[in-house]
């Protein structure tokens, strides 16, 4: 089952987000363990009504204005940690960054990253040894990747049909088992995540499947839920 989400907007300046108390090592990476992974505010928690109807109960869903999901934002950071990766929200960059984190309830946890400074395109990937719906376990696979600037756009492209800069805040939509597909950007001047349960096809399906196709890693199309 899954439930479709009403979002609340909000700003998606990096300015709003910056913040110099973050404890991060050389590589922005934080820290503390407990230091969350997104801009919570981002994350509203979601209040679901049982409406009972002549076709029997059906679901409606609504975000909490003024409330944050803390589990999912811990849920999120808590694999983000494991992997080591980089705050993208905390500090203003001179680069243009996209990293698609995804998190299938039975299978291994892996995030891509996908950095663009001057003429330079990285793609760095890493598996993790867990569960995405379990324990993270430890990082099992760690590669990069030197990119062309014609994947770099063909990239952008995928993530301009997916509209992603206006795409709803946090999570829209939600179900039990399945895949959490969470997707950050961030440049000079904006920063931006949200998260898809499940999308199966689409044009933001097609920007995460991209990624993936740009890495040496074999998975199935049955695996890619």
């Amino acid at each position: 089952m899954t439930l479709l989400l009403t979002q609340i907007g909000y700003s998606q300046s990096i300015d709003k987000f910056t913040d110099s108390s973050i404890k991060v090592d050389s590589l922005n990476v934080p820290t503390d363990l407990k230091q969350p992974y997104f801009p919570k505010e981002m994350f509203p928690e979601v209040e679901l009504d049982w409406i009972k109807t002549d076709k029997g109960t059906k679901i409606e869903s609504k975000v909490k204005e003024g409330t944050y999901d803390e589990f999912v934002v811990n849920w999120y950071s808590n694999h983000l940690h494991a992997m080591k990766e980089p705050l993208l929200f905390n500090r203003k960059i001179d680069k243009e960054i996209y990293r698609f984190t995804w998190l299938r309830t039975f299978d291994k946890p892996m995030t891509f990253r996908f950095e663009k400074i001057n003429d330079r395109y990285i793609l760095y990937w890493k598996v993790l040894s867990g569960a995405g719906g379990y324990e993270p376990g430890k990082i099992e696979i760690e590669q990069l990747k030197i990119l062309t600037e014609k994947e770099w756009t063909k990239f952008t492209q995928l993530v301009a049909k997916a509209d992603f800069w206006k795409m709803e805040l946090g999570r829209s939509s939600i179900g039990t088992d399945g895949s959490e597909w969470i997707m950050e950007g961030v440049n000079q001047t904006d920063y931006r995540v949200v998260s898809v349960w499940s999308p199966g096809k689409g044009n933001f399906y097609n920007a995460c499947d991209y990624l993936i196709s740009l890495t040496n890693l074999k998975i199935s199309e049955k695996d890619k839920y």
